[in-house]
């Protein structure tokens, strides 16, 4: 009798699940696995790593930074997939900054699993600050500040290409300290690059890493009967036989377009008060936990639907973030009357209640189209006006006590593309390439259910959808100017895909609608201010000042000069020298001109020089221009002047950044890598801020 670790036999049984799963003729394979079974004794599992100390039940922590939320969703996503394969494993869910940092690590006791992004410009998420100060300025000098015994994986996140000097900075910066405290990695620091395709990059991580434990398993697992599990297997083949006879049937009676592949998805019908079918029953998932619906009499796009979700703040379902307040817009309007449906857009906000300060992000709360949340809703047999129900397993990841419709409206990005592992559920095969089959065409989950004629039950979508992420934005006005007034900079954002589907921007098409009559009728937005303290005028007036920007990149440099033109008026000292390198699509592109020329009149600002990259006889780009004053820019840093960075991170960012290398080696006579050092030193000083992103 021959016997197996754990994870062999769940290889085993997957391979055999594979011939039931095929033409009845892979019976022929089923028996050649029986006869060769004796051949698997002979397989050793071999790792590069260090192998892990403790058996299958070792409790499992996984602990995250997030800035934006995708740090988060993949935390979940890893929670799912561990909880899944080990529902008698003690598996927790962590934020960084939810327990006390000397609280959170647990040598000896725990298989620690940290995944963190980089914010700014190479620094910690705000929810992981506290925790990742208090890890870089541990000693090792005793025993009771060694790390010994603690086991640990890192999941970074970064983007090669905005800021790709500080590529997952904090990720690598985390790994090499645990180390160094006496901490042993189970496996090398996965980089993601969101520059790239980053999903693709943790569900390989992922698969990595479930690899591993079950590796682990087979080495302390108990000894299972191999025959035993090939019997269990074959009794199974009269079922699935009749399985597929029951598959085929429906097939033919009810689709003659979608193959059975995609019909295999195991569900089962449950009575509901919520469902939309005749008979009051709807779908409900063989994965996920079943949510409980109350009906709800009131139409969804009544006044009484919920346009907001303040009233959620301080409960257990909040949804906002603390300080994020209702701002009723009082102003929006076209900047580039010709520029087309690509033209820049100027929000105002009335922030009666609101302190900001210049340089500042407001970070908004978007909404989904009405359109695109009926076709969500037309895909499901639930009725959007029914309740989520309050007692749902935490599991759940949006507030609770909430109609589908304001769900599906509010918490959930509808026009993100799905994770990997929900792409395969979707097309119906576990071997996809995830690039050019979804993330590249941009595929959402309504193109892929479509498509492959996917019926989705309300829990297969809400466990597994991509969570709604508010969206920053660089304030453009100056609270000494107007202190009880926001002003944003946005460019409606709108392509084609490879597949010829036409995608707008989330937020920028919410924004885009938002109307105002008069100051008793206008629309109102949820935002909160995030302060950006390194991203400030210098407490000296007379320093020098020297400003690059393209395209939406102009709103904080309108601020800037909003604030420099008060201090004129308000005759608060002389002010130092300042210089504008300014760049758009095109002359029909270009905005506030009559700003950055009152800016010049009154002498907050010294010269300003505005390129097009297209649209005009005499072309350039940004970049171009600040290598033309190579040794003025030079002259300004090494005058001790402050340098403002801002527009798009991967192209004009990345091309900046590039001209200051070129200048630094020219005209500093040092090479790449003594460039590199010295942009890192203005960096650190505060002489070169930036604010950029995509």
């Amino acid at each position: 009798m021959m016997h197996l670790g754990i994870s062999q036999r769940r290889l085993l049984t997957r391979a055999v699940n594979t011939c039931l799963t095929g033409s009845h003729s892979s019976v022929r394979a089923l028996l050649a696995t029986r006869q060769s079974a004796s051949r698997i004794q002979s397989i050793y599992w071999f790792s590069t790593v260090k192998a892990l100390s403790s058996g299958h039940d070792q409790p499992i922590k996984i602990l995250y930074a997030s800035q934006t939320g995708t740090a988060k969703l993949f935390a979940y996503q890893l929670n799912e997939q561990l909880t899944d394969e080990y529902p008698d494993r003690n598996i927790s869910l962590t934020e960084w900054s939810q327990v006390k940092p000397e609280e959170m690590l647990e040598p000896q006791k725990a298989l620690h699993v940290f995944l963190t992004s980089v914010a700014g410009v190479g620094e910690p998420p705000d929810n992981g600050r506290e925790f990742y100060e208090y890890i870089m300025n541990k000693t090792s000098t005793d025993d009771n500040n060694s790390l010994s015994g603690l086991e640990y994986a890192v999941f970074g996140l970064g983007s090669t290409a905005g800021h790709a000097a500080y590529f997952n900075v904090i990720g690598k910066s985390l790994d090499r300290r645990l180390e160094e405290l006496g901490a042993s990695r189970i496996m090398e620091i996965a980089l993601g690059d969101d520059g790239d395709c980053i999903e693709d990059d943790f569900d390989n991580w992922l698969d990595g890493f479930m690899k591993l434990l079950k590796e682990n398993d087979a080495v302390e697992g108990e000894q299972v009967n191999v025959e035993e599990v090939i019997d269990d297997a074959a009794s199974a083949m009269d079922f699935v036989q009749q399985r597929e006879q029951i598959q085929l049937h429906e097939v033919r009676h009810h689709s003659d377009e979608v193959s059975s592949e995609h019909k295999t998805i195991d569900k089962f019908t449950i009575q509901c008060p919520g469902a939309s079918s005749k008979d009051g029953t709807r779908m409900k998932s063989n994965k996920f936990p079943t949510l409980t619906l109350l009906p709800k009499s009131k139409d969804i796009n009544s006044v009484a639907a919920h346009k907001h979700l303040f009233h959620l703040n301080k409960t257990p379902n909040q949804f906002y973030t603390d300080g994020t307040v209702s701002l009723g817009v009082i102003g929006n309007k076209l900047l580039g009357v010709d520029a087309g449906e690509s033209a820049i857009h100027e929000l105002k906000l009335a922030a009666p209640n609101v302190t900001y300060t210049t340089g500042d992000h407001l970070v908004v709360y978007p909404q989904n189209s009405q359109c695109i949340v009926k076709a969500y809703l037309d895909m499901l047999d639930v009725d959007g006006n029914a309740i989520i129900d309050e007692g749902q397993p935490d599991s759940y990841p949006f507030p609770k006590g909430l109609t589908i419709y304001e769900t599906l409206t509010h918490c959930v990005d509808l026009g993100a593309l799905p994770s990997p592992s929900f792409a395969r559920m979707l097309i119906g095969k576990k071997d996809i390439d995830y690039k050019s089959e979804v993330a590249y065409p941009r595929r959402t989950v309504l193109d892929l259910a479509l498509q492959y004629g996917r019926k989705l039950s309300l829990e297969d979508l809400m466990y597994q959808v991509t969570p709604m992420k508010p969206r920053y934005y660089s304030i453009a006005s100056s609270n000494v100017k107007h202190p009880n007034e926001i002003r944003l900079v946005y460019r409606r954002v709108q392509y084609v895909t490879k597949l010829g589907m036409l995608r707008e921007g989330l937020c920028t098409n919410y924004l885009t609608h938002k109307g105002y009559i008069d100051t008793q009728k206008h629309a109102h937005i949820a935002a909160y201010v995030n302060i950006n303290p390194t991203f400030r005028l210098p407490k000296s007036t007379d320093t020098p000042v020297l400003m690059i920007a393209g395209g939406c990149g102009v709103a904080p440099i309108r601020a800037l000069l909003e604030e420099r033109v008060a201090l004129v008026s308000a005759q608060c000292g002389n002010l130092g020298p300042a210089t504008l390198y300014l760049g758009f699509r095109s002359p029909e592109d270009e905005v506030y001109r009559r700003t950055i020329e009152d800016a010049i009149t009154v002498g907050a600002l010294s010269n300003a020089e505005v390129t097009y990259s297209s649209g005009c006889g005499k072309t350039a780009l940004v970049s171009d221009v600040v290598r033309q004053h190579g040794n003025r820019v030079w002259d300004h840093f090494e005058g001790g002047g402050v340098t403002y960075l801002c527009g798009g991170a991967r192209s004009f960012g990345a091309a900046i950044e590039s001209a200051f290398l070129d200048i630094a080696q020219e005209f500093g006579d040092m090479d790449f890598a003594g460039a590199e050092r010295y942009l890192r030193v203005m960096i650190k000083d505060g002489r070169l801020m930036d604010d950029l992103a995509d």
